[in-house]
Formats: structure tokens, C-alpha cells, sequence
């Protein structure tokens, strides 16, 4: 795909003032104009950033261009029609949108499940199987590629299109998900979810980034990316979130941007409830089932009953079983299980951690036990 030079060297210029960029490309109404005297003075953009965009078109940036054409990167500016059009009625959109996958996906309906990087193992069942469920219903699910709840959520809407393969699924249901980045394209962070990322490409899902190539991750470009997340959204979900977190500015920009905010009610003991209890406090939606989020959108065309048993064949899908077979009634240790069924105890635990978020076993302390049907 050929990458439009001069709206390249506009995004390089602005850096991570998308914003920026935005008010540009509007005044020049088309790329063609961004060099234009009257545009560039309209735009009120400051001698560096013109140097900076002079620059770019006179030395076009070969590395940059040579990984947004390899890794398939297209760029979508909010001139263009398949912007999404319901980022664009936010009070600062993003003027660039790189997206890698399938572009008409940032368009279709979403819901964004975020919440702590260290949640507990129930937030991270929770997360999983909601988004599971909201897929299955026919949502994208939006989230930040980060560590915790945003990986399950991912995780979850990729469980999706598997799951279809169920003569209790319909046969529509895909996997459908979201990553937006907080750093620029053709790099993944945080790096241990690169696996996940090429797992969502390959899936036929999309991640987006408003930042240029060779902008890394910092701290002030996460409140950017988190209003990207709920600008794409008709609702956000916050599974647990600590009183000061990423996952509450996600929630109050949703709220400014008059979009629904739903939050699960958690241990007044756990300490990634409170960040929840403030946010129904402060009005949010009380979240405990897909009942809660049918009051908001009456329009989900599936049944929670159907979802579940999505869930239940997964948790005993034939790549599972084998394990399962090891389960005896009561408490089952690690070590009990390494010696019955042989599986090395680092696969044993991901299994076992696979097999808990699918909600077919409990960690006790202890062990495990079976989760009765």
C-alpha cells in the first residue's frame, strides 16, 4: 500500500499532538493543501512544526514508511470517510488514525472493558468472560493491549469465533477486537503482549494507534489513548480499577464524551474495588450480568443462556479434557496433578490458569477443585 507522503510528514511533525494534526487537515480540507501558506498560517502552527513537516517531504523517513508498508499499515485521517464517526464527535479527535487489520472494525459497534494492570484472578475471569459474551452478542470489544484486564478482554473477544464452531453459538459470531496503542505504530507495548497483538491480526481484528512510527510509549500519551478507547465506544466497562488509575480517566472521559459507564461491584477487602465503588458512586451503571447492559442496549440479539453454554464447551473442549480427566472430587494440588497427568508443571499451569478463566475450576488454597455443571 502506498503511504501518503505529506500526511506522514504532518503526523511526524505534530508528533503526539494528533489533535493538532486534526485542526490541520480541516482547515486544508484536503492532504494535497497541508503545504499550503494560507493552511499552515490558519492552522496556527508554530516554525517547528513546519520545519519538522518541510523536512519529512524533502527526506522522506524510509524506515518508517518500509515498516508501515511490511507490517500493512493503512493510514485513516478524519478527512477520510472510513473515519469512525463516532470518534469524530468528541471534543478533541484524533487528526490520524494508523490502523493495522481490518479498518471497517474501528466503525462498528464497540464496548470497552478496561481495568488494573494487576487484577485478581476473579477480575481477569470476569473480563474474559464478558467479553466472551458482549462478542458473541455481536460488540467489538475496545480495550489497551496493557497487562491484566485489557489482555483478557482481548483474550476473551478472540475465545469468540472459536466458540461459534457450538451448535449453541450462531454461526456469526467472530472473534472482533480493538487494541489502540499509547506508542507509535510498528511497535508493541508493552512487549510481552506481542504475541497477543499478532494473535488479534491473525484473527482478523485491528489495532490503531493516533501516534507516528518511532514515537515510544510514555506516560503523558496514555490519558491520550484511553480517550480514543472510550471516543470508539458506546459504553466502558471497568472490571477493577485502583481510586487513582488509567481505567477511571478511561471512564470519565467516556462519561464526558456522553457515553454509558458501567462498573462491577467488587470486595469492600479488595483494594481494586474502590476505584469501582467510586465510579457507581458517582453514578455509574451497576454491572453483575449482560442483564445490566440490556437495560442500556436493548438491541443485543443473543441470550446470556446462550453465551454460557459457549463458555461450557470451551472449558471442556477436547484440548482440555485431558487435563480435566486428572480432576478427582475435592481439593487437587499442582503437584498431584504434574504426577497424574505428566504435563510439565510451567504448561500445567497455564492450563490450569485457561481452564479457571473459563470458569470449569476454582483455585483454592491449596489446589483446584472442579466447578459442578
Amino acid at each position: 500500500m502506498e503511504i501518503p507522503l505529506a500526511l506522514l510528514a504532518a503526523s511526524i511533525a505534530c508528533g503526539g499532538n494528533s489533535t493538532l494534526l486534526g485542526r490541520w487537515l480541516i482547515n486544508a480540507g484536503e492532504i494535497e493543501r497541508l503545504g499550503h501558506s494560507g493552511v499552515i498560517a490558519q492552522s496556527k502552527l508554530s516554525d517547528k512544526v513546519v520545519s519538522q513537516f518541510r523536512y519529512a517531504l524533502s527526506k522522506p523517513p524510509t524506515p518508517f514508511i518500509d515498516t508501515l508498508q511490511a507490517e500493512a499499515w493503512q493510514l485513516c485521517s478524519i478527512l477520510d470517510n472510513a473515519y469512525p464517526p463516532l470518534l469524530k464527535t468528541i471534543s478533541d479527535p484524533p487528526g490520524l488514525l494508523y490502523v493495522r487489520g481490518d479498518t471497517a472494525l474501528i466503525s462498528s459497534p464497540q464496548i470497552a472493558i478496561v481495568g488494573a494492570r494487576g487484577a485478581s484472578s476473579e477480575g481477569l475471569g470476569s473480563a474474559f468472560r464478558f467479553a466472551a459474551s458482549l462478542t458473541a452478542n455481536g460488540f467489538t470489544i475496545t480495550s489497551g493491549l496493557a497487562l491484566g484486564i485489557d489482555t483478557h478482554a482481548h483474550r476473551g473477544a478472540l475465545s469468540c469465533g472459536h466458540a461459534a464452531e457450538s451448535t449453541t453459538i450462531p454461526t456469526t459470531a467472530q472473534d472482533k477486537t480493538i487494541a489502540v496503542l499509547g506508542n507509535g505504530a510498528g511497535q508493541i507495548y508493552p512487549p510481552r503482549n506481542h504475541e497477543l497483538a499478532e494473535k488479534i491480526i491473525a484473527a482478523g481484528s485491528t489495532i490503531v494507534t493516533e501516534f507516528p512510527p518511532g514515537l515510544s510509549p510514555r506516560r503523558e500519551h496514555f490519558p491520550a489513548r484511553n480517550r480514543i478507547i472510550s471516543g470508539l465506544s458506546l459504553a466502558t466497562i471497568v472490571v477493577e480499577a485502583a481510586h487513582h488509575s488509567g481505567s477511571l480517566i478511561t471512564a470519565r472521559l467516556a462519561a464526558t464524551q456522553g457515553r454509558e459507564v458501567f462498573a462491577m461491584p467488587g470486595s469492600i477487602h479488595n483494594p481494586l474495588s474502590k476505584g469501582c465503588h467510586q465510579l457507581l458512586r458517582d453514578g455509574a451503571n451497576w454491572l453483575e450480568s449482560l442483564d445490566d447492559l440490556r437495560e442500556a442496549f436493548p438491541a443485543l440479539l443473543h441470550t446470556a443462556a446462550a453465551t454460557d453454554a459457549q463458555l461450557k464447551t470451551r472449558a471442556h473442549s477436547p484440548s482440555q479434557s485431558a487435563l480435566m480427566r486428572h480432576f478427582i472430587s475435592g481439593l487437587n494440588s499442582i503437584d498431584e496433578l504434574a504426577l497424574r497427568s505428566g504435563i510439565p508443571i510451567d504448561q500445567l499451569s497455564q492450563q490450569l490458569f485457561d481452564l479457571e478463566l473459563s470458569g470449569a475450576i476454582t483455585r483454592l488454597p491449596g489446589g483446584y477443585s472442579r466447578q459442578l455443571a
